[in-house]
């Protein structure tokens, strides 16, 4: 029996240098009967230019591999632009037919910060290809570190490659995507709210603007409604020198390895404005790809959630319906950035009177909410979410000061284990705990002592 043939496509701009690497050739080296090549998506797709010759020989040698193994990290809560831009090239060159019954795994390294969400987009994106695809192995840095870990890992790679080898039928757990484009949003007149306040900074980040599209209209009925001033910057024409590259020069000296001013456009675009509005058209499983491009390069401003507290809303063009993976990373970014975001708003709704009504709404709160220093809430998103980089970065503060200072100035190093009169409390209940009759006591008055003071506030009516 022939050799299982094998491709690992790294995504990692970082080459050979890739953790995500590392775990795909500890898979490859621990398995017999197999023929092995490593494909590096990632760093030949970086800058916005790329060898043709090298991308046909690519997908050749995907054409004729039984098993692909995708080797990715998570950036902003998704692959990397590098492999989304690699699916693309493949259905703009007609090739995406060769995927077709291959079987295919993922291997994801990241602090496991919104891993699941990289995971399904990338099923989805296979299982829209035809391929039968398993579940993937999602690893932190320290995991191969650990001999119990590896065995694991030796164990996934056999399950996998039989699999292959008895073309075992795998279930699959995506629906097909259908975009409808039947609907044509044709809001009525237009009237504006007077002259524009210039008091809120407002930004409309868009990757279309003054357009034939649905997106464009919902835009023009915002920024009628809107009582503020908006800046309306379209994603597209800024001149990218190429994507985000994983160097970590931002973090590590300050400053972005590209030299194409992202890092301070973006900084002082955040750093300056108020309020800052999203218009986004889907396509395939995510928004449109130069999202993930500019998405990507932010990362220049590090883990520092350079919206906390400022406001934000929502315009999308496509089967948000279809797609809740893409509302959940909307509103992670949300809620563990705090930068309340005042509602997403999809053309979905299919009704131009209803859809320019909520959008005029939209507009409205959002300028009250901005005026008002709304707050929202936190959920599991956000304290989930917080509490990964919280740990990350007090664990690396040595290397990324600036991060580090970012979380100190602001007391997001909110750890149980500081707060003392929590510890004393824990202590005392311990030990007096210890004695059957004082549980007994303490469950016969629960419930009046547990909102105790919280009944006070509302019964007094305090401000």
């Amino acid at each position: 029996m022939k050799p299982t043939n094998v491709v690992v496509v790294n995504a990692s701009p970082k080459g050979e240098f890739s953790l995500t690497l590392q775990h795909a050739k500890y898979l490859l080296v621990h398995e017999p009967d197999i023929e092995a090549s490593i494909i590096h998506v990632g760093e030949n797709l970086t800058m916005m230019e790329y060898d043709e010759t090298w991308l046909s020989t690519t997908f050749d040698a995907l054409d004729a591999c039984d098993m692909v193994i995708w080797a990715t990290p998570v950036y902003t809560m998704l692959v990397p632009w590098q492999l989304v831009r690699f699916f693309d090239l493949m259905r703009e060159q007609g090739r995406q037919t060769i995927l077709a019954g291959k079987y295919a795994t993922c291997i994801m390294s990241c602090f496991h910060y919104y891993d699941h969400l990289a995971e399904e987009w990338l099923r989805g994106t296979c299982e829209d290809l035809g391929m039968a695809f398993m579940e993937g192995l999602s690893v932190d840095n320290k995991d191969m570190l650990q001999a119990d870990f590896r065995k694991s890992m030796r164990f996934f790679m056999q399950d996998l490659h039989r699999a292959c080898i008895n073309h075992t039928p795998v279930p699959r757990r995506s629906i097909p995507i259908r975009y409808d484009t039947s609907f044509h949003f044709q809001p009525q007149s237009i009237g504006t709210t007077g002259e524009k306040k210039k008091d809120i900074r407002t930004v409309l980040l868009t990757d279309e603007y003054q357009k034939d599209g649905n997106l464009s209209r919902m835009i023009e009925v915002f920024l009628a409604s809107y009582p503020n001033a908006v800046e309306v910057i379209d994603i597209n024409t800024f001149p990218y020198e190429g994507a985000c590259q994983g160097c970590l020069r931002c973090e590590l000296v300050g400053e972005c390895d590209r030299k194409d001013g992202f890092q301070v456009f973006y900084q002082d675009l955040v750093n300056s404005c108020d309020v800052l509005v999203h218009a986004m058209n889907l396509e395939g499983r995510f928004l449109k790809p130069v999202w993930k491009l500019f998405l990507d390069r932010t990362f220049a401003n590090g883990h520092r959630t350079s919206m906390m507290g400022k406001h934000s809303a929502y315009l999308v063009s496509g089967p948000l319906y279809q797609l809740p993976n893409v509302r959940q990373f909307l509103e992670g970014k949300d809620r563990v950035g705090k930068e309340n975001s005042m509602g997403i708003i999809s053309d979905e709704e299919k009704d131009s009177e209803r859809l320019q009504a909520m959008i005029t709404d939209l507009a409205c709160r959002l300028d009250r909410a901005s005026r008002a220093g709304y707050q929202k809430g936190v959920n599991f998103l956000g304290v989930g979410g917080m509490k990964i980089f919280r740990d990350l970065i007090y664990g690396m503060r040595g290397v990324v000061r600036d991060d580090h200072r970012f979380y100190k100035e602001r007391k997001l190093y909110d750890f149980p284990q500081k707060d003392i009169k929590n510890q004393v409390f824990n202590i005392f209940m311990g030990r007096a705990f210890m004695f059957k009759f004082m549980r007994m006591q303490a469950y016969k008055n629960m419930k009046p002592l547990y909102i105790l003071q919280h009944k006070h506030i509302a019964d007094s009516k305090k401000l």
